[in-house]
């Protein structure tokens, strides 16, 4: 006790929610049915939401997945299970705050492609990355002329508008849709 262990403090891991909070079940489960309106609300004033999703049963849909709620959980973390100021938080003066997860950023022709090219490689993420913009194998022509990816410069990676990272994250949210399903049958 009270000894230096010469740990980097910056690289420790984040407490990120505490178990022992003084809220009941009901008020936390609550507090999720209110994030979840606040989410569907925040798409319905968000026009590009409006466009991919037209229908309020998919807006309420994209407003339960997990990324609304890590962040309805996350502030209700980072304002001390204060519900009052949670609420407050994600209904800020400007509007509700809107979260994204990867379905949600990627387009149908951009998915399409991303199928192409898991049939072709397989889960090599790596070789998706690079022959998503630079065609090779044809997949530039499944796009159709519906959207030419940009011209990656020189020196840039081959995906510059996806991330490695953003790529394996919608391979695993995929797999859990309807379309993953047909598939494998």
């Amino acid at each position: 006790p009270g000894e230096s262990d010469n740990r980097n403090q910056q690289k420790m891991e984040m407490k990120v929610w505490d178990p022992d909070n003084p809220l009941t079940d009901r008020q936390i489960d609550q507090f999720l049915v209110v994030a979840r309106a606040v989410g569907t609300f925040a798409r319905a004033l968000d026009c590009s939401s409006s466009i991919r999703q037209p229908s309020l049963h998919m807006s309420a849909a994209a407003a339960s997945r997990d990324i609304t709620l890590f962040h309805a959980m996350d502030t209700l973390q980072r304002n001390g299970y204060d519900l009052a100021r949670a609420m407050a938080t994600l209904v800020p003066q400007g509007g509700p705050v809107l979260c994204r997860d990867e379905m949600e950023e990627w387009s149908a022709s951009e998915a399409m492609l991303f199928e192409e090219a898991l049939e072709k490689y397989g889960k090599d993420f790596n070789d998706i990355r690079q022959d998503f913009v630079s065609g090779l194998g044809g997949l530039k022509g499944v796009l159709g002329g519906i959207r030419d990816p940009p011209n990656p410069r020189a020196g840039s990676p081959q995906l510059p508008w996806k991330s490695l990272a953003s790529i394996v994250q919608f391979y695993y949210m995929w797999k859990t849709t309807d379309r993953y399903i047909q598939q494998v049958r």
